[in-house]
């Protein structure tokens, strides 16, 4: 009987062992499906591989007959569900803009770049950095400050 209740305890303690790391491996849930029916959103819709959200969440994108009216709602039912399931990823505050030691302002990290205006930033006078702050604050883009100066 003893073999039978070790047999039995070695085989509950491997099934949670087991069930511990197919839990850790799982990764956070798509909530896309669920969010779809949810908002009534038609079309489909993607998870971007390399635009983060302000709430650290990847940014949910229209695809194929969606628009982006049901794009922000998705993104707004994704944030909620994972709100309520807790996995919200932390987030830290952007970081502003510094000066370095070359004179130059540091790669501002409040905005998101296009990897031509990243590339394009080192490259540029103290003068044009700084332009391009203030067209980044309204909405525009790196290239587009230096306009006038091409």
């Amino acid at each position: 009987m003893t073999i039978s209740k070790r047999s039995h305890v070695a085989f509950l303690i491997g099934g949670l062992v087991l069930a511990g790391c197919a839990t850790q491996t799982a990764g956070p849930k798509d909530y896309i499906p669920t969010c779809r029916s949810e908002t009534g959103a038609k079309g489909s819709y993607v998870k971007s591989a390399g635009q983060i959200g302000p709430n650290g969440l990847a940014t949910i994108l229209p695809a194929d007959g969606a628009d982006a009216r049901g794009a922000l709602l998705m993104n707004a039912c994704n944030e909620q569900h994972h709100k309520e399931a807790g996995t919200l990823p932390k987030v830290s505050s952007p970081k502003e803009s510094v000066m370095m030691a070359d004179g130059k302002l540091s790669l501002p990290q409040k905005y998101t770049l296009s990897p031509e205006d990243k590339a394009l930033w080192p490259t540029l006078t103290l003068e044009q950095q700084k332009r391009a702050l203030l067209f980044l604050k309204s909405g525009s883009t790196i290239q587009s400050s230096l306009q006038g100066d091409q």
